[in-house]
C-alpha cells in the first residue's frame, strides 16, 4: 500500500507588498476571465469590484447599455438569475470560510 501523500503548502508570505500583488493578480485575473468569457460565449458581461478598505471601483463592461436597472431587470424575460455571496461560498470555499460572514469589517 502506497504511504498518504502530504498536500503540498503554498508559501505564502504576510508582507504588504506580496499581499498586494495578489490582489493585482486575482483582480485582473477576473478582469481577462471576463473579457474571455465575452468574446467566446457571445455574452454580455458587466463586472464590478469595489474595494473595501479605500472604496476603489474598478469595472469591466463589455456592452454601454449595461448594466440594466432594477426595474428593467424585473421586466425581463426570462427572469434573471441572481447569485448571492453566500451561494458561491458554500459552492467554491472550504467550510471554515463559508461560516464567516463577507461584511466582516
Amino acid at each position: 500500500m502506497a504511504a498518504k501523500r502530504s498536500p503540498i503548502g503554498r508559501r505564502r508570505s504576510n508582507s504588504p507588498r506580496s499581499i498586494r500583488q495578489q490582489q493585482t493578480r486575482r483582480r485582473n485575473s477576473l478582469l481577462r476571465k471576463s473579457f474571455e468569457y465575452c468574446r467566446e460565449c457571445d455574452a454580455d458581461v458587466f463586472m464590478m469590484i469595489r474595494l473595501r478598505h479605500n472604496g476603489q471601483i474598478v469595472f469591466f463592461n463589455s456592452d454601454s447599455q449595461w448594466p440594466l436597472s432594477r426595474e428593467q431587470l424585473a421586466s425581463h424575460y426570462p427572469k434573471p438569475q441572481e447569485i448571492t455571496w453566500n451561494e458561491l461560498a458554500a459552492k467554491y470555499s472550504s467550510p471554515k470560510i463559508c461560516d464567516k460572514s463577507h461584511k466582516e469589517k
